[in-house]
């Protein structure tokens, strides 16, 4: 996974490509946002590839989740997803609920970088993602 926050607050997640530093440095960058103190939007782009995770890779997410857990709930305003996919689409709106109990925020789901991008300027503005995901119920 890629982060890139040069728009910030909106910040660029690149599941498709991967940091040539490394996880622990997506880490360190993604703990360097919520640092900042402020809100910010996840935009995810690119269809993670499959990959397996093993039981040490998992237990490091889960203490790095537990660790930053209060300020992923209080910055990170929701992903917005990206799959242009229709089906796929509907497959990651079914698994949003399991994603915000895991993660401590919401997911939605668009069809472009531009839709994307728009939903993530009406929750920088003070929408609410329940709110949004009501207007768009075939999204």
């Amino acid at each position: 996974m890629l982060i890139d926050d040069a728009q910030f607050p909106l910040v660029h997640m690149h599941y498709n490509r991967a940091d040539a530093r490394g996880d622990e440095v997506s880490f360190q960058l993604f703990e360097d946002l919520l640092g900042r103190g402020k809100p910010f939007v996840l935009i995810g782009l690119g269809a993670a590839a499959e990959q397996v995770q093993s039981n040490e890779e998992r237990k490091q997410l889960t203490m790095w989740m537990k660790r930053n857990r209060k300020a992923l709930n209080k910055y990170v305003l929701a992903m917005v997803y990206v799959e242009p996919s229709p089906a796929k689409r509907f497959l990651a709106k079914t698994s949003a609920p399991i994603f915000q109990k895991f993660w401590g925020y919401p997911i939605l789901v668009s069809a472009s970088e531009g839709e994307a991008e728009g939903i993530a300027a009406r929750l920088l503005a003070g929408e609410q993602p329940a709110q949004i995901e009501a207007e768009r119920p075939d999204a």
